[in-house]
């Protein structure tokens, strides 16, 4: 056997049935806005598809009889990728990610603050916080002075967060989650939202002075062609008047030469 490629090439998704495709004894026809036509075979419904400009177009292969609908088919195809990617930029926008601290039931007050600090601007981001207590052994005596702490930090949070359950222990660690409030999320989220707009609008704009430019660089180009044009028109003007001038010159040199001639013989 050959080293070549090893299987069939993956089908992409060709989309619903439309046009030639469709060939069934009977149908229930909608127009473009979803109006019912009425109940045609496939060939009739291709000639009203036809007569429209239309794309014949299945919609409901499992109703009785199968539903199709008149539409363009491209504007219809681009305007549902252009929903799922604005639900895609939703739903990235809304992804919270979950930030880590941890930290000690005795830890130093310089340390404390500056987790503090690292929590706010976390939730402030729109994300959330998860804090973790260690306790290692005879500390696990002291869980009630961890608990304490932890109120503390939720407290000293403020608006930023609000507690998210009760601390809880998992093995020798008490863990406590902290999620943002419902204004800072969308707070965040319009932010997300107006920073990709700022960018597809400089994306835009280069786009547009790009195309100026080119436009800029043919009319220079049509306005050399013009002035080469007029130069040389005016060189071939000096050109004929000046050969004009010249050849009645040499003629009347000649019939001074042809008088002379004969004032010689005579």
């Amino acid at each position: 056997r050959g080293r070549g490629r090893r299987g069939g090439r993956v089908q992409m998704d060709q989309g619903p049935p439309r046009n030639e495709d469709i060939d069934l004894p009977e149908l229930r026809l909608l127009d473009e806005n979803k109006e019912p036509i009425g109940v045609m075979s496939s060939d009739e419904a291709m000639v009203v598809a036809e007569e429209a400009g239309l794309d014949l177009v299945m919609m409901s292969p499992e109703a009785i009889p199968p539903v199709c609908r008149l539409m363009n088919y491209s504007k219809f195809k681009y305007e549902n990728e252009k929903k799922q990617r604005e639900v895609r930029r939703k739903a990235v926008a809304m992804r919270v990610e979950v930030k880590e601290l941890k930290m000690r039931f005795k830890i130093d007050t310089h340390d404390y603050g500056v987790r503090l600090r690292a929590a706010k601007k976390f939730l402030e981001g729109g994300d959330k916080v998860k804090v973790i207590c260690q306790f290692r052994g005879r500390e696990n005596d002291f869980r009630e002075l961890g608990r304490d702490m932890f109120m503390k930090f939720v407290a000293d949070v403020g608006e930023s967060g609000t507690l998210e359950g009760n601390p809880s222990m998992n093995g020798n660690q008490m863990i406590m989650l902290i999620q943002p409030t419902k204004e800072k999320v969308a707070q965040q989220v319009s932010k997300k939202e107006k920073r990709q707009q700022m960018s597809k609008d400089m994306a835009a704009a280069s786009a547009r002075s790009g195309d100026e430019g080119e436009e800029g660089a043919e009319d220079d180009e049509e306005y050399n062609d013009e002035d080469d044009e007029e130069y040389d028109d005016e060189d071939d003007e000096e050109y004929d008047e000046d050969g004009e001038e010249e050849d009645g010159d040499y003629e009347e040199e000649e019939e001074e030469e042809k008088e002379v001639a004969r004032v010689v013989r005579k």
